[in-house]
Order: structure tokens, then sequence, then C-alpha cells
């Protein structure tokens, strides 16, 4: 079955996918996201704040105090290993905001729907194929939309980006990290530390129980998810202990790989944020 039609369809309904879809509801543009969660609630660590540009962007647009409401400012930022006083840029936001990922799109989220953007949830695109006039998408539930554009915000293993057969250049990963939300047996030392072992990190989060915890491992992992095991080894690796963890309601992996589309556009078709580029 076929859709009546769009001018653009977004393939990706995270912060990219969001901000987009803001933009050109504002502009008057009939847009439309498909996002393969069923709802915006997302599970683990993402991203962790906002710098000043995007904060600068967002006050354009009328809704930046929605995230200073809810966010910590930080005059700070690091550059490789080295961590740089931002307090004087020259900008109403000289500094960063610290707010997860999960309250970034929940702000977006809101703001989309009241511009009336439609959110077609618990499908994906899965392929497409463009002519002259515009795009047919397919999505996972077997029905196709068309639209004039697509637009792929469907991150690092883009489905848009390889349908389109954009290469995506770049370098492998030296070293990776892992994140995790889970409890632990034993009290940590609190903080962040940045040494010859990598990254290290324990902070406690809202519920008083859990702690939000990341460590560099000792050989870049694979591209698969991390275990329960390979946070252990980890944290044995870095602190001669795992701190007896346990019940980790999040595990993930993240590592210095850098690539970027060899193009951004092929068509009808674009690519934006970690579809794009990764690094």
């Amino acid at each position: 079955m076929g859709d009546a039609g769009h001018q653009v369809v977004i393939a990706g309904g995270g912060p990219t996918g969001l901000m987009l879809a803001g933009e050109l509801a504002l502009g008057g543009v009939d847009v439309v996201i498909v996002e393969r969660r069923t709802g915006q609630e997302l599970v683990g660590q993402r991203a962790g704040g906002l710098h000043a540009r995007t904060l600068e962007v967002l006050d354009q647009r009328g809704i930046v105090d929605r995230f200073l409401a809810e966010g910590q400012k930080g005059q700070f930022a690091g550059f490789a290993w080295l961590r740089l006083d931002i307090s004087d840029l020259p900008t109403r936001y000289p500094y960063v905001l610290a707010l997860p990922q999960a309250r970034i799109e929940r702000i977006l989220a809101e703001w989309a729907a009241e511009l009336k953007v439609p959110t077609l949830r618990g499908r994906e695109v899965t392929g497409f194929t463009q002519d002259e006039s515009g795009v047919d998408v397919a999505l996972s539930d077997g029905t196709t939309l068309r639209s004039e554009y697509l637009v792929g915000c469907d991150g690092g293993r883009s489905v848009v980006r390889k349908s389109a057969g954009i290469d995506f250049p770049g370098w492998d990963a030296t070293m990776s990290h892992i994140l995790a939300e889970a409890e632990l047996a034993e009290e940590p030392p609190w903080g962040l530390w940045r040494d010859e072992k990598g990254i290290r990190s324990f902070a406690k989060m809202e519920d008083g129980k859990r702690v939000r915890l990341m460590v560099t491992e000792r050989e870049p992992g694979s591209r698969g998810e991390p275990s329960l095991g390979d946070l252990r080894e980890a944290l044995v690796a870095a602190w001669g202990t795992d701190y007896g963890v346990r019940d980790a309601t999040s595990i993930s992996r993240f590592t210095d790989m850098a690539r970027q589309a060899a193009q951004y556009r092929s068509g009808r078709v674009l690519l934006a944020g970690v579809a794009a580029h990764v690094h």
C-alpha cells in the first residue's frame, strides 16, 4: 500500500531528526518522521550536553529556556586531554549545558508535536527508490511513503546511507570505552579521571541505587554490544576490582572511530547527523 505523500520523510526520530522536522515545519513544509521506537524513551547513556552554538540556535527558535530549565551549566570543555575554560566565549551561553539525551529528545519531541509533525512509530525505513519527481520510501511494515525528499537521520549504521550507495570512509577504532548504568556492591571513588589507563568515571544516579560509570577497555572492543563480563573485565584492568557490578540496566560501547560520508546528498536523498559522520 502507498501513502498519499509528503514533501519530506525523515528516517530517525533522534535529536537530529526532531530538530530538522521542527525547522521544516516552521517553514511550512509537510514533513513526517519514521522512528523505530514505539515511544520516545531512550535506554542507557548517549550524548550528555549542549554547546553554545546549539543553545544559540535553540534560542532563535524560542525554546532554549526549556533546556536551560532542566540542565546544569559548566564553564569548561575538553580538547583531546586538555581542559578548556570557555567562560569568556563571545556568546550569551558561554558554557556547556549538561543534559542527558533522553531529556533533549523529550523536549524536542514535544516541540515537534506542537508544530503538528506526525511521527510513525514502531517502523523503520528499509530502503527506497527515487526518480526525477520524488522518492518511494519502503517501511518495515510493508507500506510505502511517497515524498519529494528523504533525509537519513538514522545513525551511524544508516540504512539510508547504505541504500544510497554513499561511501563512509575514515579510520577504525584504536580505543574503546564502556558506558553502563548498574548497581555496585562496593562503593567506588566518585569522580572523573583521565590518565594512562584512559577515561574512568563513577557518578551517582537520581534513584540513589544505580551508578553511571565509564571505563576504557584494555583493548578495543568488538563492534557488538558489550556484556556484563566485558564491563567487569574492564573495571578490573582499570581499578583492580569490578566493585561487584551487577544488575546493569544498560551497557554500551563507544570508540574513537572516525568516518564521514563521501557526500551528503544523492539526488533527492540527503544525510544528516550521525548518519553523515561519526567521531
